[in-house]
């Protein structure tokens, strides 16, 4: 997961749309039309009504060219399943942890608000089971929304400052730092309980109720992991047996550095595994050469 910077959306709306400046803002005014309509509708009608109005999908392409096409939670390419608008703050209900509800008519107020407007594929937002895996567990965000506390936003609070979630916000920057990948592809908590419980918990329900283990996703962060070990060996193994050659040396480590910084492309498929890469590779002193590189990754 690499953060989103969803300040952008307008710009892009309206570049996808013929560069016809005031394209966002007229979404926007029928955005705060159908919000006005729900305003005084029961759950079950304004289901109906989100049926029939999820203008939302209007923004589907401008938000997938934010990510450079791919998931805001996975880092999944854009081919890899369907793709939804999730509402960060689920739109009918929410829910607990352990399942129990905790809005019964959800966070309905910022169901046509752009700013809880998240990308994910199929495999993230819909509850399903992994079909790669035997335990028969339950993965997938649906109307989960755990809390750490008991505060919970109350209708027309559009910052929702009171509440605490924990469930990661790929628009937040310190946010997609708490989740790391080993070499296997497999995601855990960058902090462990007794640095951070906080965010120990909220990595460790990020990983479950976005599905984050699903096994080809592990795979796919898996190929990206052995490509930079493959670009880092060779130019390692040059490094240590043309000591007296630094001109070429040089080259080798450009090469390595120029490779590395492609794969942590925004448009590139998990390219957050190659900080996590990196991280690894520099616990070893003999690969001090390859610090540098973390100024480069994009």
């Amino acid at each position: 997961m690499r953060v989103i910077n969803l300040d952008q959306l307008e710009e892009v709306f309206d570049s996808l749309n013929g560069n016809r400046k005031g394209s966002f803002d007229t979404w926007l005014e029928k955005a705060e039309k159908c919000l006005e309509e729900i305003r005084s509708m029961s759950k079950e009608d304004r289901s109906t009504y989100w049926s029939r109005n999820n203008i939302w999908r209007e923004l589907y392409p401008a938000l997938s060219k934010l990510s450079g096409h791919k998931c805001w939670y996975s880092e999944a390419p854009e081919n890899s399943s369907e793709w939804e608008i999730d509402h960060y703050r689920p739109k009918a209900e929410s829910r607990s942890e352990e399942g129990t509800i905790v809005r019964e008519d959800g966070y309905w107020w910022l169901s046509y608000k752009w700013e809880n407007f998240r990308l994910a594929g199929s495999l993230v937002n819909k509850l399903r089971k992994d079909r790669f895996d035997s335990n028969g567990e339950v993965y997938g965000k649906g109307s989960f929304f755990p809390l750490e506390t008991e505060d919970i936003a109350q209708p027309e609070d559009e910052d929702c400052n009171c509440e605490r979630p924990l469930l990661i916000d790929p628009i937040k920057p310190r946010d997609v730092t708490l989740i790391s990948f080993d070499k296997n592809g497999d995601p855990f908590p960058t902090y462990n309980e007794n640095e951070s419980k906080f965010y120990h918990k909220k990595a460790m329900l990020s990983i479950k109720y976005y599905g984050l283990d699903h096994k080809p996703l592990s795979r796919g962060r898996r190929k990206i992991w052995a490509n930079c070990e493959m670009v880092v060996k060779k130019a390692h193994n040059y490094i240590k047996n043309n000591i007296n050659d630094p001109v070429r040396r040089d080259e080798k480590i450009d090469e390595c550095f120029l490779q590395l910084s492609k794969y942590s492309r925004y448009t590139e498929p998990y390219s957050m595994i190659v900080r996590n890469f990196v991280k690894e590779k520099l616990k070893d002193k003999e690969y001090s050469w390859l610090k540098e590189v973390e100024r480069v990754l994009v």
